[in-house]
């Protein structure tokens, strides 16, 4: 199978099926990343895991806010973590230390405890595999419905992808970018939390909300759209990009558009310009760059050309991740 995340047909057909024929309950996994239980209250559980196995020093940080990230779309907050590090035999203790203070800063980042978790050094890993799980409760109701909702699509295309790369790549940048940009783009670490945007969102209508993570803004809108069974019609040049990220992904031949984008959130609405004012006014940028359809074609747009969205391809990141 392709590095990555598993197809979208393999996930279907070896994951979910088998979830789902092997349970007297309807899974919350073929809706969302975020799994959920009711407990004897009425109060939604929620629970999110995320594995990172992108060769950064900055790798823990990002699991731990990806994980939140699902929390935060299912209208929650992040309650505690539990981490889990699989180092290669080679690894030095400082390593582990560098991983645990960088979760750490994110757990702070979020207003968690990090209660648990395992660690453990094997040959079968060549470089650190970091599993976070994040638990926590719904504190606002999102109602799902409808199509000819506005797509909306916060921060930027690429923000996360950009941060790692700016990083990991950081000699082969010098060689043509200034400094002050390459810095810039590291800085696009502390964009990575949904966590305003989602709160905003939710309480201006947002259907739907999806945080854009591994596969970019295009396996983003594919899967958004799996999700609330729609076509849609995306104008290309209205989602927005950072001139770092395009500066960054044009020397390194990356795609932005399928860049993990970490930070960024995507969302329906069916008033999306109002969508988008609340959360101009709360300071995070935020655009309008589609509508659903009821149809089942998925469309992007870039001016006269017409191009049908694909399913979610391998992330362009999984190039640079050793």
């Amino acid at each position: 199978m392709r590095i990555g995340k598993v197809t979208e047909s393999v996930l279907k057909r070896s994951v979910l099926k088998i979830i789902q024929s092997d349970s007297n309950k309807v899974s919350a996994a073929a809706k969302s990343d975020c799994a959920y239980s009711i407990d004897e209250n009425g109060q939604k559980l929620l629970s999110s895991i995320a594995t990172f196995t992108i060769a950064s020093e900055d790798a823990s940080y990002y699991a731990m806010h990806n994980a939140a990230n699902n929390i935060f779309a299912m209208g929650g907050v992040p309650l505690m973590a539990v981490i889990s590090i699989l180092l290669p035999a080679e690894a030095e203790e400082s390593e582990l230390k560098n991983i645990m203070r960088s979760v750490v800063h994110a757990a702070n980042d979020l207003g968690i405890t990090i209660e648990g978790g395992h660690t453990e050094v094997s040959d079968a890993v060549k470089r650190p595999v970091i599993t976070v799980n994040v638990t926590g409760k719904e504190v606002l109701t999102i109602s799902e419905n409808g199509n000819g909702l506005s797509i909306v699509m916060t921060k930027w295309a690429g923000i996360e992808g950009t941060a790692i790369l700016s990083k990991n790549c950081h000699e082969k940048l010098s060689e043509r970018l200034p400094d002050y940009m390459i810095r810039e783009a590291q800085n696009f670490k502390e964009l990575i939390s949904i966590r305003k945007d989602a709160e905003v969102a939710i309480k201006n209508g947002a259907y739907y909300l999806h945080d854009i993570s591994m596969g970019g803004i295009f396996a983003a809108l594919w899967e958004i759209a799996e999700r609330a069974k729609c076509g849609l019609e995306v104008d290309l040049k209205k989602i927005p990009i950072k001139q770092e990220t395009v500066e960054i992904t044009n020397h390194l031949g990356v795609n932005p558009y399928q860049l993990v984008s970490g930070g960024a959130l995507l969302l329906l609405a069916p008033d999306g310009e109002a969508v988008v004012r609340a959360l101009e006014n709360e300071g995070i940028a935020a655009t309008v760059i589609g509508v659903t359809t009821d149809k089942n074609d998925r469309i992007i747009r870039n001016d006269d050309e017409v191009r049908y969205l694909d399913k979610p391809q391998a992330d362009e990141i999984v190039r640079f991740m050793v």
